[in-house]
């Protein structure tokens, strides 16, 4: 069966990462903003009205699906989905680090000539990837020393947990700022894939060639469907 939709689009996520995507963004929003009113002065009225004991089960409820979401979405979509995720930033290239040096211009909305051939991750989004992952892992790690660590780990060691958890956070803001800009305002075609899965044949073309070769050498797309596809 063709990988092709509507003779315009490819698939590229199947439901399950979409989903990952986006209970994953939803929970680091809600534990972002739960936990910022201990930070900044001006929202000292939310913490106030909304009481700290509220904050605190709101966070952690989130901080349990925050934690369970990627374990869960590997074990149904180890194959496809998390798993191509995972497999992905270990194949970082030359092509990639050509990638990363002429990506300035892009941000800045300009077509930068001589892009390298990306694969299913380009090498922005595969150093995005490994940024994400490192955040949940300190994020993961210092929150349950503090919330569980009490009589088990040394309060000194605790202590350094406090500043480390917040500069995760702070860092993991600051990346999910980039890549909803990236997203929305640089590549909104590439938005189209956490919304319904597929992504237009022309800017798979031109943004993941590598990615469209290998689909046409495997047979899930011919090179005819392709090309009339990028056409569209």
């Amino acid at each position: 069966m063709s990988e092709i939709v509507n003779k315009k689009y490819i698939k590229r996520h199947k439901k399950g990462f979409i989903y990952f995507h986006w209970i994953n963004a939803i929970c680091f929003g809600v534990l972002f903003l739960t936990g910022l009113p201990l930070w900044v002065h001006a929202l000292k009225p939310v913490y106030e009205a909304l009481g700290p004991a509220h904050l605190q089960i709101i966070h952690r409820i989130f901080a349990v699906i925050f934690i369970a979401n990627p374990i869960i979405a590997l074990l149904f979509t180890a194959r496809e989905g998390v798993g191509t995720l995972i497999r992905e930033i270990f194949r970082f290239d030359g092509d990639d680090v050509k990638f990363l040096v002429k990506f300035p211009g892009e941000l800045l909305g300009k077509e930068p000539e001589g892009m390298p051939k990306q694969g299913f991750y380009n090498g922005g989004e595969r150093m995005n990837i490994a940024l994400q992952m490192l955040i949940w892992l300190c994020l993961v790690a210092s929150g349950l020393v503090m919330w569980l660590g009490g009589g088990l780990i040394d309060n000194s060691i605790r202590a350094w947990m406090i500043p480390l958890h917040s500069i995760a956070a702070g860092i993991g803001f600051a990346a999910a700022i980039g890549h909803i800009y990236l997203a929305i305002g640089v590549n909104p075609d590439s938005f189209q894939g956490m919304k319904d899965g597929t992504v237009k044949a022309s800017y798979a073309e031109h943004h993941h060639t590598k990615w469209c070769d290998a689909l046409v050498r495997s047979g899930k797309v011919s090179q005819a469907e392709l090309d009339e596809a990028v056409r569209h």
